[in-house]
Formats: C-alpha cells, structure tokens, sequence
C-alpha cells in the first residue's frame, strides 16, 4: 500500500484514505465522506496496483477521467479510459485490454458500465472492486441529472457484485441511506471527515435587488485571483460575465448552452498555471477540476442546498492556503430554484401515465422497448429510463435485450405506481428543506463552520475564527452597496490627418 502511494506521489496518506484502502483490499463495502481536496482518489487507484483483477471507476465526469487517464499513464499506472467518446479501434483495444484482466483501473461513465461491449469484457476480466464517484447524485439528482445512476446496482450484480466503494465530499445521514440502498451495499464500514476545511473563510452577505451585483463587483475587484463565481442559471453566467468585462476583471465563462469547443477553451485557459483569473459558471464547472490555488469562491445567488454549496466551496483553497467563501443572499433566491426544480423533478402524474402504459403492453402479451414506451406513454425518453428505474429498484419491471419486461399482472400495474408515487413526494419535501436550511445558515448568528458540522451530522466542535461571525463582521456597511463607477471605455488612437495634397508614404521594399 505504501508502495502504491510512493508511485502516486503521495509521501503520506491521511488516516481516512489509509482505513479506506485497508477496508477495500479487505474486500469490504465502504461509504466514503470526505471533503472536496482530501485525496479521494487514491483510495480507488491504491487497490487498483494491488489487487490482482481490476478496478472500476464508475464517474460522470468525462473531463475528470481524461485528466486522471493522462496522470496515470504518466506515471505508468496501469489505467484504461472507457467512455462514449472512446470509439473504433480505440474501443477495441480498449475492451481487449480489460478482458485481460490482472491489476488495471478501468474509467468509465454510468451508461458506458451498461454498454453490451463493456459488460462483457468486465465480466471476462472478474472485478476485484467498484468505485462510484459523486455517489450523493444516486440521491440528489439521480432522477433529474443522470437517470443511469439509478441503475447501477442492478449493474454491478449483473458483474458479478464486487465490493463497493462509495466516494463523496458531502452527505447527510439521509443521502447516506439512500447511497447505501441503491448501491446495494453490504453492510459498509463509513469514513467520514468534517465537511469544514479550517483554511476557508465562510462569509454570508444579505442583499437585495441590484446590491447583488455591486457587491460581486466589489469583492472580485478586492480578492486576490485565481476564484470562482457561481451562478444559477446560464443568464445570469451571461449577465455577470459581461459586468465583469465592463470593469476590465479578466474573466472566462462556462455553462451547457456554450459548445463543447467553448468549454474545453474557456477552462483549458482558467487551468493554466499562473493564470489570474475569473471563472463565471454554473454548477456543470468544477467536478473533478484540480486547480490547488483557487483563492476565493463567490456564490452570486444561494444555491438549492448546502450540500452542493459545501461541495462547489470546497473548491477554493484546496493548496491549504487561505481562501474566502462567499454567499450573496436573497430571500427571493428561494424562488428561481423551486422553479427549476418543478421542472427537473420527475411528478407524480408521469408516474402514472407510465404505469398505465406499461399495463397495456402487458395485456397485449409484448414487452415494449424504452422509445416504445416513451412514445405510448407520451413522456420523454429521459423522463421514462428515469421512472423505469424507479419501477426497477422495487422490482416491478427489468431490463432483458433492450426490452421492458415486467413483473406484475396489469391489474396491479396503475394502484403500484401510485403507490411509488409518495417516494416523489419525498423529494420534493427533501427539496423544501434544504432550501430552508439555506436560508437558516445565511441568516445565522453563530459560527458558520459550526452551523455546516451540525447540519451534516458531525460534531459541532469548536468555533473556526476565520468566518464573518467569528471576526465580528455581521454585514457589510451601507456603501459597500452603492453604485459603482465604471472605467471608461479605452479611447482610440487617432491617426495624424495629412495634408491636402500630400502623397502617401511608400511601403518599404516598393520601387517608385
């Protein structure tokens, strides 16, 4: 184990990512907690040198597993890379040299685990261990965000159930329970860590209306760069973005309504070494970006909830230096995200319009394909794969040969639905309270890293001293909210006007 440390560069391990790797090479199921910049990484790579079959990687984020492919091979890790993009003879190879098996980390995307090709040549090899990256997103945003992460426990039984490690920056109890059933694990040990990191200062600011965007300006004017602001919708990624220009802030973007061309620029140029810039983004930037000196992170509008908020602050400061925190609060924000949620959220009525589809194909004798499905159900195909895992986790229907078989007799099918119906309902309670909780830590009196310790389980502990709390900063003075002057535009160089008359001058290399 030390070995496979040295070889990754890693001097020491901490006491978390020790237990961890002992757990997993024990062949235990194991819940991973722990902060955004603690190494969870190497507590799938370690097993993946010394376990004798190989090791997967189950992640969504493709720009994660390109930059970690290339770090491996560097340091002449055994890894493969495996996702939609790997395509041709790349993929053949690819899927040859996982059939070999042995000692190999093999990297890939929760659809791509369900690919036909790739489950083959897992199955071949024999997996010693399956690591699932982001594991909270089976709890928060499985429905919504990434419908394959519902199924992948049903995949990892289908290989042969190997041992399961669960890796994410932050969970409450709640999320926990719901990771550790839907991953069907088996009785896992849990490493967890404080979601505080003692060199972050936390700072809550309540503002209104324009004020936001004054302050914003203010504090990235102030803050030493590199830093991160985030924003909720693309508009607003937009709107900041073209504010920061205006006052000559050196600045990038990035949210899903760019290309991918642009987002591969924009954060190839944030990454560079030395650079001092502004990242302006939504909440698809920052997984799995490792940018050490990062010296502030500013929320431009709160967040649905403060896991996401611990998780994308957390990005700040990750070298062990100083780094500011920031949250620009308004009681409104509350509404722009119960409206994106109504329509991310997956409702109850679609439930039910499923159900009722899939009791007619069974009373025709067919078993229905996803598209066939989707189209008698007069419900997207995303939408359905996401209800269709639902209905497969309580074992009402499964997947054979691309087909929807199921379980029950049609009778039974629309009262069973409506009854998996109130685990939406659940979520949709869930999403009022962490609204609520955020609105409770913006407005706290007391010790932030104290509030976030309490709200994940933890231990209150003692105060950080860095927060505005602790310092005594209990909002910012009326000025700070003024209108601000903006630099005026550069003026052009005018060129000198030449006489009436004269001739202009030749270009060198001409002959008269």
């Amino acid at each position: 184990m030390r070995e496979a440390a040295r070889r990754l560069g890693i001097a020491r391990l901490h006491d978390e990512q020790a237990r961890v790797v002992r757990d997993v090479l024990e062949g235990r199921d194991v819940l991973v907690v722990l902060p955004t910049g603690f190494g969870k990484s190497a507590c799938y790579q370690i097993p993946s040198m010394v376990l004798a079959r190989p090791v997967v990687l189950v992640s969504p984020l493709l720009a994660l597993l390109r930059d970690q492919h290339q770090k491996l091979l560097a340091r002449r890790i055994p890894c493969v890379r495996l996702d939609g993009t790997v395509r041709g003879r790349n993929r053949e190879a690819t899927l040859a040299r996982i059939a070999e098996g042995g000692s190999l980390l093999v990297m890939t995307t929760p659809e791509t685990l369900a690919a036909r090709d790739a489950a083959e040549a897992l199955r071949k090899a024999g997996l010693s261990l399956a690591a699932v990256d982001e594991a909270h997103c089976v709890s928060e945003w499985g429905h919504d965000f990434r419908p394959a992460y519902l199924r992948l426990g049903e995949h990892l039984r289908e290989l042969g159930r190997p041992s399961v490690l669960a890796l994410t920056a932050t969970a409450t109890d709640a999320v926990r329970e719901d990771v550790v059933r839907a991953l069907a694990m088996r009785q896992p040990s849990v490493v967890a860590a404080s979601p505080h990191r003692s060199n972050l200062a936390f700072e809550a600011i309540l503002c209104r209306g324009d004020e936001r965007l004054r302050a914003l300006v203010r504090f990235v004017r102030r803050l030493h760069r590199p830093g991160i602001v985030y924003c909720s919708t693309t508009r607003e990624v937009d709107e900041v973005y073209a504010v920061l220009a205006r006052f000559d802030i050196p600045a990038h973007r990035y949210h899903g309504r760019m290309t991918a061309t642009e987002r591969n620029r924009e954060q190839e140029l944030y990454m560079r070494r030395g650079r001092r810039t502004v990242m302006v983004a939504t909440s698809a930037f920052g997984l799995g970006i490792d940018k050490p000196d990062i010296r502030y992170v500013i929320h431009h509008r709160s967040p649905a909830s403060l896991e996401q908020y611990v998780q994308e602050a957390g990005r700040a400061g990750r070298d062990g230096r100083r780094a500011h925190c920031l949250l620009l609060h308004d009681e409104g924000d509350r509404t722009v995200h119960e409206a994106l949620l109504a329509r991310s959220r997956v409702r109850p009525e679609q439930l039910f319009l499923l159900g009722r589809a899939l009791a007619e194909w069974v009373r025709e004798g067919r078993a229905p394909s996803v598209e066939a499905l989707a189209l008698s159900a007069e419900l997207g195909e995303r939408t359905t794969m996401a209800l269709l895992a639902v209905l497969e986790q309580a074992e009402f229907v499964r997947f054979r040969d691309d087909r929807v078989e199921v379980g029950l007799p049609a009778a039974e099918l629309e009262p069973s639905a409506r009854q998996l119906a109130g685990r939406f309902e659940t979520l949709r309670t869930q999403d009022n309270r962490r609204l609520e909780a955020v609105s409770e830590y913006a407005r706290s009196e007391s010790c932030r890293a104290v509030f976030l310790r309490g709200y994940f389980g933890e231990e209150a502990g003692s105060p950080c001293g860095l927060c505005d709390v602790c310092r005594g900063r209990s909002g910012r003075p009326e000025t700070f909210f003024e209108p601000l002057a903006a630099p005026p535009p550069p003026r052009r160089r005018r060129r000198p006007r030449r006489p009436r008359g004269a001739q202009s001058p030749r270009k060198p290399g001409k002959s008269p």
